[in-house]
């Protein structure tokens, strides 16, 4: 059984429990935005002085509290501007903030697909994904992870029975820290006449030459993805998430996705708090992810996101016991996270860290599977 770490609070890099202070290889702040002091000090300056850039009211809109679902009162400034700067961030007709990604994935495939629509989804795509198809009662298809060509095979087969057509993937991979290849997909969306949805949760910040994700590393491929959700909680720092796409696509979330409708709105200090990241804070947030490539390339790693596989629970559980009296705060995933017999330790690397840090890291797993196989 799982249960939940008493951990008291996090700094920096760090993570402290019981008094102690611990290495947190176990946190999705990609770019240790969400614990610098410095921004968070500058940022409630900026409330109480009422300064910024966008609106003399900056007080007054700061409320701990929405109250409502945002097509009741819990509408205000904060998000249409939030909003408008994403959209134009992409250059997209429009965007719409959501909660959690969760929250979005599961409102955006429920809002958009129903019944007689299909979709077409990786195998190992986030949980929310899945819990979004299940609830649009659209019928669905999995293609064998980052395969295409098994993807195309299913398209084949089935496309042409139906009148839409979604293609749903991660771009960089919770568990794996695997990329999907975005040209693939979009001749295959192209070629069938399938929408194409990107999930960017672990993708931007990390990646893009402006922070948006894997949809504009290499090659801009923003123009040609449908649906761009990003998740707002992990490398930036903050909470919740956007959704940007044609004008069309975000009216009819407006109007029919479940998670937006009939959710209270996230309180509008959140909203500033992004807007401030984003808008004031780019220049850092650009420096933060040079480090992060830096150090992953030092290690000549392909993402923040490193998988060590054991295989069996017990195993995994008792190699993160170890990591933990050595310092390194590195929590076991366990099935139904993942599939059976690949329980694992799911590395998370920040901008911070040092290469000191992980070679030490990477020292101690060596010795503890050295250890299980002798």
């Amino acid at each position: 059984m799982r249960k939940l770490t008493p951990t008291t609070h996090r700094q920096s890099i760090y993570i402290f429990e019981n008094g102690k202070k611990y290495i947190n290889f176990s946190s999705n702040d990609y770019l240790n935005l969400g614990t610098n002091e410095i921004l968070r000090k500058n940022f409630l300056e900026q409330i109480l002085a009422e300064k910024t850039p966008f609106t003399e009211n900056l007080f007054s809109e700061a409320l701990f509290s929405s109250s409502s679902a945002r097509l009741l009162s819990g509408n205000s400034a904060p998000y249409t501007r939030l909003e408008n700067f994403i959209a134009k961030w992409y250059e997209k007709e429009a965007a719409l903030c959501f909660n959690s990604g969760y929250h979005a994935n599961l409102g955006i495939i429920a809002g958009l697909m129903q019944k007689n629509d299909c979709i077409f989804s990786d195998k190992l795509n986030h949980n929310s994904i899945l819990a979004g198809i299940k609830q649009s009662n659209a019928d669905f298809f999995r293609y064998k992870h980052c395969d295409c060509s098994h993807l195309e095979d299913l398209l084949k087969k089935h496309r042409k029975e139906y009148k839409n057509a979604l293609i749903v993937s991660e771009s960089v991979f919770s568990m794996d820290g695997d990329s999907a290849s975005l040209a693939d997909l979009i001749f295959l969306k192209e070629k069938y006449d399938c929408t194409f949805m990107l999930d960017e949760a672990h993708g931007i910040g990390v990646l893009g030459r402006d922070a948006q994700g894997l949809c504009n590393e290499k090659e801009n491929f923003i123009p040609k993805i449908d649906i761009i959700m990003g998740a707002l909680g992990k490398a930036f720092g903050s909470q919740g998430a956007y959704c940007t796409a044609d004008k069309a696509i975000i009216d009819r979330l407006i109007n029919f996705a479940p998670t937006f409708i009939f959710s209270t709105a996230l309180p509008p200090i959140q909203i500033l708090w992004t807007e401030y990241l984003l808008t004031e804070c780019m220049g850092f947030i650009l420096q933060q992810q040079k480090k992060l490539k830096n150090l992953l390339q030092e290690f000549s790693l392909s993402s923040q996101i490193v998988p060590v596989i054991i295989g069996e629970n017990e195993d995994t559980v008792n190699i993160a016991n170890h990591l933990r009296e050595k310092g390194f705060f590195v929590l076991p995933v366990r099935p139904p996270t993942v599939p059976l017999h690949t329980a694992r330790l799911r590395l998370s690397l920040c901008a911070d860290m040092k290469p000191a840090q992980l070679a030490q890291l990477f020292s101690e797993l060596e010795a503890c599977k050295c250890s299980m196989n002798g």
